[in-house]
Parts: C-alpha cells; structure tokens; sequence
C-alpha cells in the first residue's frame, strides 16, 4: 500500500514536471518580475546615496534631519516623527554609531520593516522640511545629464 502512494505521488509529480512552459509564459513571468518591485527599489538603478547630495553642495553638514514613522508605529509611539537626525560630516546620516549612506535602511530601522527612505525621510533647508526624494531629483536634474552626454566624436 505504501508503494502504490508512492507510485501514486511520483505519477502526478512527474506529469507536473512533464508539462513545460511556453515560451510565450516564460517570457511573459520574465517581464512581471520588475511589476512588484518598490519605488525605492527601482530608484536604486540609479544607486544616487546621501553622500552625493551632500558632495553636490544639496545637504550640509549639521542640517537636521527627521524621519516619517508609518501609521501604525507613529500611533504606539504617539508621535509622527523621529527627530533629532543630523547630517554628519561626511554627508551621511549617523544613528546609534551605525552609517547610512542610503535612506531606505535607516526608514525601516524606526519603523520596524521596509520603508521607501527617499519618502520617509527629510531634511531641513532653509527652515523647511523636504523629503529626501525632492533633493534627489535636485541632484539627478543635473548630474544625469552629465551622464547620458555622449562625446562627439569627428
């Protein structure tokens, strides 16, 4: 009898195995696989990190910084914001002797899973809040620019 479900279990196996994807589906679930991807995931092709809006002369050092807590942990902490944050000397943000160069893992640190750092956190310029994500397009206006000028060549 334990044969026969084992008999029984490798038959369905098999033809499960048996029955390939078109290409037409491979491709198709190929190309879906770019669908779920975040916004701070696609953003990082671009791999733009706090260190260069600061190398760009967009954030300074000392300028305050706060991070925006979700829904959920802003109701048990009973606050909107983590405050405090500061741009370090070297245009990164520094918590807990930890350094983030990048916004999404510090986002996520406070609000305990994935967070789109570059819409979750923000700096003070000019006595106004910004989020990171508008000193990025700052930032990209012109140096992707620089990056996509091809040299003629005579």
């Amino acid at each position: 009898m334990v044969a026969r479900n084992l008999k029984t279990k490798n038959s369905s196996l098999s033809q499960g195995l048996a029955q390939k994807p078109s290409p037409s589906e491979v491709a198709s679930k190929q190309l879906h696989i770019f669908d779920n991807l975040t916004p701070e995931e696609n953003s990082e092709n671009s791999h733009v990190k706090l260190s260069q809006l600061f190398d760009a002369g967009i954030t300074r050092k000392g300028m305050s910084v706060r991070v925006k807590l979700k829904r959920g942990v802003a109701k048990k902490l009973h606050r909107d914001y983590i405050d405090g944050l500061e741009i370090s000397p070297t245009g990164i943000i520094v918590y807990n002797g930890e350094d983030f160069d990048k916004p999404s893992p510090l986002a996520a640190k406070f609000n305990g899973g994935a967070a789109n750092g570059w819409e979750y956190i923000e700096v003070k310029k000019n006595n106004q809040w910004i989020r990171l994500e508008e000193l990025r397009q700052i930032w990209r206006s012109t140096n992707d620019q620089e990056r996509f000028t091809f040299p003629n060549f005579h």
